[in-house]
C-alpha cells in the first residue's frame, strides 16, 4: 500500500516495531478496500485461492483470498483484491458467497478455484436439460 514495500520496509522506514506498521496498514487497507461500497461492481470473474498468511511465530494462518478477474479477461487492467476472509476451504468461500447479494451473484459469469475444485461456474442453482 506504500509504494508496494513490505511490513518490515515501512516499520524500518518510520521507526516503528513491526506490529505497530502491521495494524496501520491494515487499517488503512480496511478503509480503503473493505469500507468501499463500490468494489463488488462490474464483478463477472472471480479468482479463489488460499494463501498462508503469518503474523506470528505460533504457527501458520490460512486465509482465502478472493480476487476480481474481470479488468485481466476483459484485457481492461490488472486483477483487484475483493476480500480475504479466515479459513482454507470451499465452505470459507461458499459462506464468504453467500453473504452477497443476488444481484451479485448473478452477475458472476465464472470462478476460477485454484486449490479446490479448478475453473466452474458460480456456487448456485441452474437448472440443466439432459440431452440424448
Amino acid at each position: 500500500m506504500v509504494a508496494h514495500l513490505t511490513v518490515a520496509r515501512v516499520a524500518e522506514g518510520l521507526g516503528v516495531a513491526w506490529d505497530t506498521a502491521n495494524n496501520a496498514v491494515v487499517a488503512e487497507g480496511k478503509r480503503l478496500l473493505i469500507n468501499d461500497p463500490t468494489r463488488f461492481e462490474g464483478v463477472k470473474v472471480i479468482g479463489v485461492d488460499e494463501h498462508v498468511w503469518r503474523h506470528t511465530r505460533r504457527g501458520d494462518k490460512y486465509v482465502t483470498v478472493i480476487i476480481d478477474l474481470t479488468p485481466v479477461h476483459d484485457g481492461a487492467g490488472p486483477a483487484r483484491l475483493l476480500d480475504m476472509v479466515e479459513g482454507r476451504s470451499k465452505a470459507a468461500f461458499k459462506t464468504w458467497l453467500a453473504d452477497r447479494d443476488d444481484a451479485f451473484r448473478d452477475a458472476v459469469e465464472v470462478v476460477a478455484m485454484d486449490g479446490f475444485t479448478g475453473s466452474r461456474p458460480p456456487l448456485r442453482r441452474r437448472s440443466r436439460t439432459r440431452s440424448r
